[in-house]
């Protein structure tokens, strides 16, 4: 019995000691170096719902990739999603090539200060895509640009082949032809896209934020631009030069007078001695708007990085300061309306114009849902102050395009003429007293007579309806334009301008046409959207790019 209680105790040892082997063995390849499973799954949880099926948790390959093409960026996406994946800029780090080592190169100490002072022109260059103004523009190097970002979104970011899927780009509603020609042959000379869809950006901001109708103020980097827009139709659009870009120059131009050796070269001919990037990032962080012109200025001072050694010292400079280019740019503070031109319109002006221009229905809808969006929209206090100084225009002028000394003179005699009205019917309005008692006592005779359901359908109407609001200035937010474009292609809703690729590789932007009698009843209706219930049209229109 002794031997085999030790065979068992010993059988028990060695089957725990083999155990704790395994167990020790396991734990030391659990900390060997390796590489870490990565599931490719790109199952994400779609805002405004997908177009794959409920069930299935995998994107569909089918899903349409949305572009909105921008002057200084390019954001893309898949639909149904509430914001973008990526954002890739134009700038130079993004445009350097392989061995390039431009951005860690020290400045040779020799250079004087007259090559490190540039024309503004010349400064901020290199950090767009396009401009308006075609003339001194390389097409060339645009397609090149462009072609780099859309393979670095596909291959970094998208992870998806590229051409399979139907790509939808998100367009300011006024761009030149020769620009749109280099964008669509790029995409369809590189890639084999099946179709591309243009959407209009003002329309889809209004979409983002739930409204048919709004007046949307775009704070770009080369323009800003005031659409009105009603039943996502574009009613009338106005713009002017004063947007980011000349809002950097005149930031340039002010830190550039902070540096003591070359402020008094820059102050001769406006030229900017600062770096870009230096520039760009002090607007975003100090860059402010006062509420009202007469607001008296801050005297707090704020320590920013020196000009002309940024990482060397501080200076300190009074936070009033960085409200001045603001001021200057957005609103031109010190300059007479006569002095400027029509294209260097203040924004506060545009927006009135644009209001003006409208009927007074859709100027009541639209001045009640004001979207801004775009870079400069995000400076604090700009928004309050634009609205501000539209509602002051308002109270002076009100809706009368006329101005003058002849339109203030003849509103005196209006007024005149009134008085002297209501003073001349007083006693007319007395003896009528009787006859008006009689007009009031029937009406309330009618208000009784009305019927009990009646009653109770407006009851249920007033409890279940929300209140209209119109004719009172209000903003309205939005979630951008690629947001509206990625629900309004989850919903399947088509655009009226569809590009097929043989068709444009065949004629270009030549072979687009207004086809008027299969599709009358939408062909005068220039929107960005159209029902999907309509069959595939033969021919492809620009609508409101044409």
């Amino acid at each position: 019995m002794a031997t085999t209680d030790s065979r068992h105790a010993s059988k028990s040892s060695i089957s725990a000691l083999e155990a704790a082997r395994a167990r020790i063995r396991k734990d030391d390849t659990s900390f060997e170096p390796r590489t870490p499973p990565h599931h490719r799954n790109r199952s994400i949880v779609s805002s405004f719902g997908s177009s794959s099926s409920p069930l299935s948790s995998f994107r569909n390959e089918e899903d349409a990739i949305i572009l909105e093409m921008g002057a200084r960026s390019l954001r893309a996406g898949f639909e149904g999603e509430s914001m973008p994946m990526c954002s890739v800029g134009f700038g130079p780090e993004e445009s350097r090539k392989v061995g390039d080592y431009r951005g860690w190169a020290k400045p040779n100490k020799s250079t004087t200060t007259e090559e490190a002072v540039m024309d503004a022109e010349e400064w901020v260059k290199n950090h767009e895509l396009w401009r308006m103004d075609l003339r001194e523009v390389d097409l060339g190097l645009v397609e090149d640009k462009l072609e780099r970002a859309v393979r670095e979104i596909y291959n970094n970011y998208l992870l998806t082949d590229a051409g399979n899927a139907r790509l939808v780009l998100v367009i300011p509603s006024v761009m030149p032809h020769p620009l749109l020609s280099v964008i669509l042959e790029t995409l369809f000379n590189r890639w084999r896209f099946p179709s591309i869809t243009l959407l209009p950006s003002a329309a889809m901001v209004a979409t983002a934020a739930g409204v048919r109708a709004a007046l949307v103020v775009d704070i770009g980097w080369a323009e800003t631009t005031v659409t009105a827009i009603y039943e996502y139709r574009d009613i009338t659009s106005k713009r002017t030069t004063r947007a980011m870009k000349t809002l950097m120059q005149h930031m340039g131009r002010m830190l550039s007078h902070l540096d003591h050796l070359t402020k008094e070269e820059t102050e001769k001919d406006g030229k900017i001695s600062v770096n870009f990037e230096y520039c760009e990032e002090a607007v975003s962080r100090f860059a402010w708007c006062k509420f009202a012109a007469e607001d008296e200025d801050l005297n707090k001072d704020v320590s920013i990085p020196s000009p002309s050694s940024p990482d060397a010292e501080y200076i300190q400079v009074s936070f009033s300061q960085f409200a001045k280019p603001v001021e200057a740019n957005f609103f031109a503070t010190g300059t007479d309306e006569h002095e400027l031109d029509d294209d260097e319109t203040p924004i506060h002006n545009i927006v009135y114009n644009a209001l003006l221009e409208l009927p007074p229905d859709i100027r009541g809808a639209c001045m009640s849902r004001i979207i801004f969006v775009g870079g400069g929209s995000r400076i604090p206090g700009i928004r309050q102050r634009i609205l501000n100084e539209v509602s002051l225009l308002v109270a002076e002028h009100g809706w009368d395009a006329t101005r003058g000394r002849a339109v203030e003179e003849q509103q005196k005699r209006i007024q005149e003429l009134r008085i002297t009205r209501e003073r001349s019917h007083v006693p007319e309005k007395e003896v009528d007293t009787t006859g008006e008692a009689d007009e009031e006592s029937s009406s309330e005779e009618k208000e009784e007579e009305i019927d009990f359901i009646e009653q109770k359908i407006r009851r249920n109407q007033a409890r279940n309806s929300k209140p209209f609001i119109q004719g009172q200035f209000r903003q309205v937010e939005s979630l951008g334009a690629w947001a509206g474009a990625s629900l309004v292609t989850s919903l399947k809703i088509r655009g009226l301008v569809e590009v097929e690729r043989e068709k444009f590789l065949r004629d270009g932007l030549a072979s687009a046409t207004r086809d008027l009698e299969g599709h009358h009843q939408v062909a005068d209706r220039r929107s960005g959207v159209r029902s999907s219930v309509i069959s595939d049209r033969s021919s492809w229109t620009l609508a409101g790019w044409g």
